[in-house]
């Protein structure tokens, strides 16, 4: 029997077919493919409703691609929903390597079943950020949610690795720490522990690397902040191993050459967004400030500690913010100066903007003004909010410290914690206490004077209004004028304009003004 060619091209289209089909496997054969790791029904999630919908969504459109793809959700998603905390970034391990690709798809897919989507961005290839695979990247259901390929990482002298496509078990031996690398089976519903250590650590509190901890921080320094941010967060131990390698010359070397001070800066903002005195602590014991603070100082670095445990102690009476927490981790520079262009500077000041170049995680995004306003804020606090202290009397010698410290509860705390320094021994004893009681006392006294509503009061009289009251010329004088004029306003509360200028020629009249005259030199000839 004779096959025309007609005949034959049907039979090979059908055959090739039929072979594709035999050999694209369906979602529960995926699933034995690629789940060859712990899975535990014991550690299942419990997704809100708009996780389930999602994963259902997910799970539709994965396992009926051609090909199929299989989705886990990876990390830190995971770690947080088995501790029964809340969150809404989803990190979707793809086993193809292009994220983008797949989350245009899925977008299309998600439009056409009526689910509203946001736009899907894509974070290309940059070595500097280890983003090395092609990252999709969008808002589904209110969830941010980052598409990424499964990878394999391979170091070579600096912390950027190359990458490539890699399995679950590469991509989960690749990370940080074992409760970091954690995966959700979309489609089995399962949680997937890869490194076989995740979920017993988790369980028992521990941080551990997936693999050797000396490779894994000789690979990618920042590790050993990443390990100090996490184990203060959540109140983890850190195996010993994991610390005997944190505190290696060579990591500590490592880490301050291999990584920019920029990501050093916002690891350090991380931890202290968490548990503040808790991450201090573990710098301290892993003998770690003089490599993260850099600076040549030899002062002495426990105070750092030492203020930490102090504002622990007194955040049940006082206001305490993320930019104390800092400046108590920055306080063993708090009193040093150094030559800058023949002029002298507080050292913090080129510990945060050069050092550590902080301020970017204190606000909404990476902005250099702002920046600079966190090491602005800090040098501030070192110079100036001891002033704001009990021994202050009158209420303008108070109402002008808090002018000069604002916002002024946070000078005030600062002031409290500088005050306690020199008798802590570590628990607030007598002494430590009664210094607190002076100053939340002091604290009452300013709320009574009603200072906090006076300091942010107008002046009676502006620059213009007085050189016309008092038929002067711009000059210095003014400046000076100005300063007894805000004293005075402080001491007389609920004064008018018209008393104050009342106040102000009768000084003028007397020998209050020789103190005000300020005397320019004479103006010389003009060169022509």
């Amino acid at each position: 029997m004779e096959i025309t060619s007609q005949e034959l091209s049907i039979y090979s289209t059908h055959l090739v077919s039929s072979t594709l089909m035999r050999l694209i496997p369906s979602a529960q054969s995926l699933t034995r493919i690629f789940s060859r790791a712990f899975m535990s029904n014991s550690h299942n999630i419990s997704l809100t409703p708009t996780e389930a919908h999602f994963c259902e969504l997910l799970d539709d459109f994965s396992t009926h691609r051609v090909p199929p793809v299989e989705c886990r959700i990876a990390g830190g998603w995971v770690r947080d929903k088995l501790l029964a905390l809340p969150s809404s970034d989803l990190d979707i391990a793809l086993t193809i390597s292009s994220g983008y690709t797949f989350a245009i798809e899925f977008a299309s897919y998600l439009t056409s079943h009526g689910v509203a989507i946001g736009s899907v961005g894509k974070v290309a290839a940059n070595p500097e950020q280890s983003k090395h695979l092609e990252t999709g990247t969008t808002r589904i259901l209110g969830m941010e949610c980052d598409f990424v390929g499964l990878r394999n990482e391979t170091y070579s002298d600096s912390r950027i690795p190359q990458i490539e496509p890699g399995t679950p078990t590469q991509d989960a031996f690749r990370r940080d720490l074992t409760i970091n690398a954690l995966f959700y089976n979309v489609h089995s519903r399962q949680v997937e522990d890869f490194t076989g250590k995740g979920l017993p650590d988790l369980a028992s509190r521990i941080a551990r690397t997936p693999l050797p901890p000396l490779q894994t921080f000789r690979d990618d320094p920042l590790r050993v902040l990443r390990c100090i941010r996490f184990a203060s967060r959540f109140g983890l131990s850190i195996d010993d191993q994991v610390t005997e390698a944190m505190q290696n010359p060579q990591v500590k070397t490592e880490l301050q050459s291999k990584v920019s001070k920029e990501r050093i800066g916002i690891e350090v903002t991380k931890m202290l967004k968490h548990d503040p005195l808790r991450a201090i602590e573990l710098i301290h014991q892993l003998d770690l400030h003089q490599t993260i603070f850099v600076s040549t100082t030899s002062k002495e670095r426990g105070n750092s500690l030492k203020s930490a445990q102090i504002l622990a102690e007194v955040r049940n009476h006082l206001p305490v913010d993320e930019l104390l927490w800092l400046a108590a981790a920055c306080s063993p520079f708090r009193d040093l100066t150094m030559q800058v262009k023949n002029k002298e500077v507080p050292v913090v000041s080129g510990v945060l903007s050069d050092g550590l170049k902080v301020g970017f995680f204190f606000v909404s995004q990476a902005d250099t003004q702002l920046s600079n306003d966190v090491k602005n804020a800090i040098v501030n606090l070192f110079l100036h909010a001891p002033l704001l202290n009990p021994t202050l009397r009158s209420r303008s010698e108070i109402g002008m410290a808090m002018q000069r410290n604002q916002p002024w509860e946070r000078a005030l705390t600062w002031a409290t914690v500088v005050a306690i320094l020199p008798v802590w021994t570590g628990r607030l004893e007598d002494q430590a206490r009664g210094i607190l009681n002076d100053f939340l006392e002091f604290r009452r006294r300013i709320v009574d004077l009603k200072l906090p509503e006076s300091v942010s009061e107008e002046p009676l009289l502006n620059g213009n209004e007085v050189q016309t009251l008092l038929n002067i010329r711009p000059s210095p004088t003014i400046q000076a004028v100005r300063v007894d004029m805000n004293k005075w306003q402080l001491d007389n509360p609920g004064a008018t304009k018209r008393e104050c200028e009342e106040w102000l020629l009768r000084m003028w009249a007397s020998e209050q003004r020789e103190k005000w005259e300020v005397k320019s030199p004479p103006a010389g000839k003009r060169k022509r």
